[in-house]
């Protein structure tokens, strides 16, 4: 799935589209971020999935977001 094609589905409606972490792992490793997403923290790979994307409410899953501790 390309970076638009993402963004649009995650932001269509409040449940991400029905994207999975299996979608954003596939996506972290397509898009070239990481070979191996699923050894990182799932909170950091959502991040930099979703900062790449460039979606709305990307900042909300900041792994240092205190609303995410």
């Amino acid at each position: 799935m390309t970076k638009n094609e993402f963004k649009h589905r995650w932001e269509s409606n409040d449940d991400g589209g029905g994207i999975t972490f299996d979608d954003i792992a596939a996506c972290a490793i397509d898009w070239g971020m990481c070979s191996n997403p699923r050894t990182h923290a799932m909170l950091t790979v959502t991040y930099k999935v979703l900062r790449a994307a460039n979606t709305n409410d990307a900042e909300n899953y900041a792994p240092n977001n205190e609303e995410n501790n």
